[in-house]
């Protein structure tokens, strides 16, 4: 559910800055950054939930190899959900952009 939130956060950015984000470097660069915003705030609501049970798992051992290679591999899964839902993101805030300036030219 959480997922369609974000589909109509990245819509009204598009509805609003229609005339800014374009398919140029700098307008892609600002959806982009706006995305980032959005999804920087949806990676960190998903590191509140799977964090604590992360951590419940290596209670008593945080200093452990085995810790520390799994906190690596914590931390490259949201950085890999993160660049994956900011292009997926960012291409919808594009793609509804230029449906708004279609319409509207």
């Amino acid at each position: 559910m959480a997922v369609v939130w974000y589909v109509l956060i990245h819509i009204s950015l598009a509805l609003i800055g229609y005339q800014v984000f374009t398919f140029t470097n700098l307008g892609a660069f600002y959806a982009a950054a706006a995305g980032a915003v959005v999804q920087g705030y949806s990676i960190l609501e998903v590191h509140r939930v799977a964090g604590p049970r992360f951590n419940a798992a290596f209670i008593g051992k945080p200093g452990s190899d085995k810790h520390k290679k799994a906190l690596r591999e914590y931390c490259y899964r949201l950085a890999r959900l993160f660049v994956f839902r900011l292009s997926i993101f960012t291409m919808l805030t594009l793609l509804v952009a230029a449906l708004v300036r279609g319409v509207q030219g």
